[in-house]
Parts: C-alpha cells; sequence; structure tokens
C-alpha cells in the first residue's frame, strides 16, 4: 500500500518557497552613489544687501537630538563594506565603502543627494526644509575608546525635488562610496602611545529635519533628529600610525 501525501502539505511548502522567495527578493541594493567622482553643489546663496555689510558673516546650528525610542519611525544599519588601505597616518583621508540598509519592519525615506544648493529656493532669503542623511566614520580601539572623528559624508533630499529622495523598503540598502579624515584630539593621542592604539574602524548613520535661512549677514539651521533604531553592521581593522 503507498501513502500519498496531503495536500496540505504541497500546500505549506508552496507557502514557504513563495515566502522566502519574496523576502529573497525584496533584500536587495536600490541605489548607489560614489561621492569620490562628484562635484558637489553646497554652498548656499545670500540675499543681496541693500547696504555694506560689516562685520562679517556668521552662522549658527541648533540640534535638538532624539530623546525617546519610543517615537521610533523605523530601523537603519550602517555597515562599513571596504576602506582602501589598511594602514593610515593621522591626516589620511582613506577612501571607503557603505551600505546604509533598512534593517527593521517598515518603509524608511531617506535622502539621497549631496547637493544642498539644488535645494535652496529661487529666493535665497526664503526659509527652506529638507532632509539630511550623514554618515560618519568612528575610530576606535577594541572596547576602549571610540570616536567619531574620521569624517564622513552627508546627503540631503526634498520630497518636492524630483531624485532627491528614495524609499528604503525593509532589507533593502544603499551603497555610498565617499572619503573620510582621520584626526584625533590630543587626549585620544596619548592614549594611543600610551598602548590603546586604535584598530578598527566603523560607521554611523543618523537622520535629520531641517529648516534653514539665510539673511545678508546670517545663516541658521534647526535640525532634528528623526528617531531610529540603529544597529552597527561591518567594521573594518585598521592599524593608525601616531606620527
Amino acid at each position: 500500500m503507498h501513502s500519498h501525501p496531503h495536500p496540505v502539505s504541497y500546500l505549506s511548502l508552496a507557502l514557504a518557497v513563495a515566502i522566502a522567495f519574496v523576502f529573497t527578493c525584496r533584500a536587495q541594493e536600490v541605489a548607489s552613489l560614489d561621492l569620490t567622482r562628484v562635484a558637489v553643489r553646497d554652498s548656499l546663496r545670500r540675499p543681496k544687501a541693500t547696504s555694506p555689510v560689516t562685520g562679517g558673516y556668521s552662522g549658527a546650528e541648533q540640534t535638538s537630538p532624539c530623546l525617546d525610542s519610543t517615537q521610533e519611525i523605523g530601523a537603519l544599519r550602517a555597515s562599513l563594506v571596504s576602506l582602501d588601505r589598511t594602514h593610515y597616518q593621522l591626516g589620511d583621508e582613506p577612501r571607503f565603502e557603505v551600505t546604509v540598509e533598512n534593517a527593521g519592519s517598515t518603509p524608511v525615506r531617506i535622502p539621497f543627494s549631496p547637493h544642498l544648493a539644488d535645494l535652496q529656493p529661487e529666493n535665497p532669503a526664503q526659509k527652506f526644509a529638507y532632509s539630511k542623511l550623514q554618515v560618519t566614520l568612528w575610530i576606535a580601539a577594541s572596547k576602549q575608546w571610540s570616536t567619531s572623528s574620521g569624517g564622513g559624508v552627508v546627503l540631503y533630499g526634498a520630497d518636492d525635488h524630483a531624485n532627491t529622495m528614495l524609499t528604503l523598503n525593509p532589507g533593502e540598502w544603499v551603497r555610498v562610496i565617499g572619503k573620510g579624515h582621520l584626526s584625533l584630539d590630543e587626549d585620544l593621542v596619548k592614549l594611543s602611545e600610551s598602548g590603546q592604539p586604535a584598530d578598527y574602524v566603523y560607521v554611523k548613520s543618523s537622520l535629520y529635519r531641517q529648516e534653514t535661512l539665510i539673511t545678508t549677514t546670517l545663516s541658521a539651521t534647526a535640525s532634528r533628529e528623526a528617531c531610529l533604531a540603529q544597529t552597527q553592521g561591518q567594521s573594518v581593522p585598521i592599524r593608525l600610525i601616531i606620527p
């Protein structure tokens, strides 16, 4: 006597395969940007002065961090894919490649243009709003210390400017290539020289909503950090030489 598989078993298997296929297809790279090949347009225009300007120009920025994790709108994972070398000196500008991935279960909108100046209104005296994605290299020494002084890149976008924003669905990521700048303050230099040298680099990403107002003598930016769950992805080992 031969037993026959129950139709429900076939249905369950087919459903499992379909779900796996959907998640595999959704986990993909959706955009890439090589900022080492881009001439960035980030100089903002000022309104014309109606009288001679004295005292020069000044700027101010106020940032409000996310203080309430219950207000999280999603999750991002930033990974340092590669560096152009393994040995560096302070002041070097490493070429790096990173990915920023939606590690949550809801879509996340991110800016994806390096050109802040393209978002400024025709009238430079008009206040304008935009999003900013900041990707920063962190220099670290095992679990002893870390600092966000490795440089990084910044991307901008606004929903009313075509091709400057994109939606990351769960499992999707973007790839960015840029240049950093390795520096340490005096205290960390002393720690490095006393047996706690930097030995790896990792990356963090932060998302902000900003508004900027420019006058003939002043620029002011109000920045509000978006609440996102952050997970650290891949890091890269290095040797940082103190001259």
